[in-house]
């Protein structure tokens, strides 16, 4: 009897330990025999956009976009928030955090977006470009090729007003059959947790711990002045066009964003998550600014909330005077560079200093 058990002891025990292993051959297949990179000879980095859904997409679904980098060890590269421009009208409703997975001699990392049409047509996801340091320190760039959007109607094409109203858009629905049977998915899941569970207790009891690869530390490159990125993306929204097609929500959402990105840069506060008020009554600026900047900071931000969550229409003079006056209030408050005195400067402060001591001294 006692032969048994061990027997049996021993076979469950093979059992645990053959099902662990295969858990955790699963689980760290991909860090322990991580896939070949996709590049072509000479090539250390590629960029692209790549659609998970399949259309035809209609107003108001929610579009899986992923943007893909692949890279070779030692290469650095910092990937920017997209904008309204990059989007060519679509909604941003999510940007989830970027996932990055190793890969034979290099990496790749993927960041996944949610975007919602308001309207019919074919969209463009703009050409993006990354700035990036290759393996020999030289700074370079790559672009990732446009990706192509279609939205069409929800209604049959060539109608007429008529058969339009007279269109039943939702069908009968047939019976109501019961609700489906989930035994056998929690029996599934139940078996699966019970391994996990065992798989974790062997860990402890053993305490084999399985090293993790890790990837090389990112060394970002030498962040750019504020007022530098601020100009840019202010020039690449006066490129886009919205203004004079009249979409002023994109617009001026964009014209917000880049002004809170610079308020967030130059005066080192969350800006893009505040809310108007909050930045308005920011230690950070109030005791600043000057009368006249607080003021056009303040009717910039309440025009553009104005036109985003109100639905206000302003007219194109009014447009083009807050893009002035946001390119006028980064001219006056960006961040100058340092100027070092020079030696002749030091001897005039200090002969100063010492003629205002004796000055002081005879007084007394």
């Amino acid at each position: 009897m006692p032969h048994t058990i061990n027997r049996i002891s021993r076979l469950f025990a093979v059992l645990i330990l053959g099902a662990a292993l295969s858990l955790g051959f699963i689980l760290y297949k991909e860090r322990l025999f991580p896939p070949p990179l996709s590049l072509p000879p000479g090539v250390e980095v590629s960029a692209r956009w790549r659609l998970e859904g399949e259309g035809p997409f209609r107003i108001g679904d929610l579009i899986p976009v992923c943007f893909e980098v692949e890279a070779v060890n030692g290469v650095d590269l910092r990937l920017l928030s997209l904008s309204a421009v990059d989007l060519d009208g679509l909604e941003l409703v999510e940007e989830e955090n970027p996932v990055t997975n190793p890969r034979q001699g290099g990496w790749q990392r993927t960041t996944r977006y949610l975007l919602s049409p308001w309207q019919t047509g074919t969209y463009y996801l703009a050409p993006k470009e990354i700035t990036y340091r290759n393996t020999s320190g030289v700074e370079a760039t790559v672009v990732a090729d446009p990706l192509e959007l279609t939205v069409v109607s929800l209604l049959p094409a060539n109608l007429s007003a008529e058969e339009q109203a007279a269109l039943t858009l939702k069908e009968d629905k047939g019976p109501v059959g019961l609700p489906p049977n989930y035994r056998l998915l929690a029996l599934v899941l139940t078996v699966v947790l019970f391994i996990i569970l065992l798989f974790i207790l062997f860990r402890r009891i053993f305490r084999r711990r399985t090293e993790k690869e890790h990837l090389p530390a990112e060394t970002l490159p030498p962040a750019e002045p504020a007022h530098h990125i601020a100009l840019r993306r202010l020039a690449a929204l006066k490129q886009s066009g919205f203004m004079e097609k009249g979409h002023f929500k994109a617009y001026y959402s964009e014209l917000s964003a880049c002004l809170r990105e610079y308020l967030e840069n130059r005066f080192h506060f969350p800006a893009l998550e505040m809310t108007t008020p909050e930045i308005l009554h920011s230690p950070q600026i109030t005791g600043v600014l000057t009368s006249q900047q607080y003021a056009d900071l303040s009717g910039v931000l309440h025009a553009s909330d104005l036109v985003k969550f109100a639905r206000h229409l302003p007219p194109q003079d009014a447009a083009s005077g807050s893009y002035l006056t946001v390119e006028r209030f980064i001219e006056e408050t960006k961040e100058e560079p340092p100027v070092d005195s020079g030696p002749e400067d030091n001897k005039e402060e200090e002969f100063s200093d010492r003629v205002s001591g004796g000055k002081k001294y005879l007084e007394e």
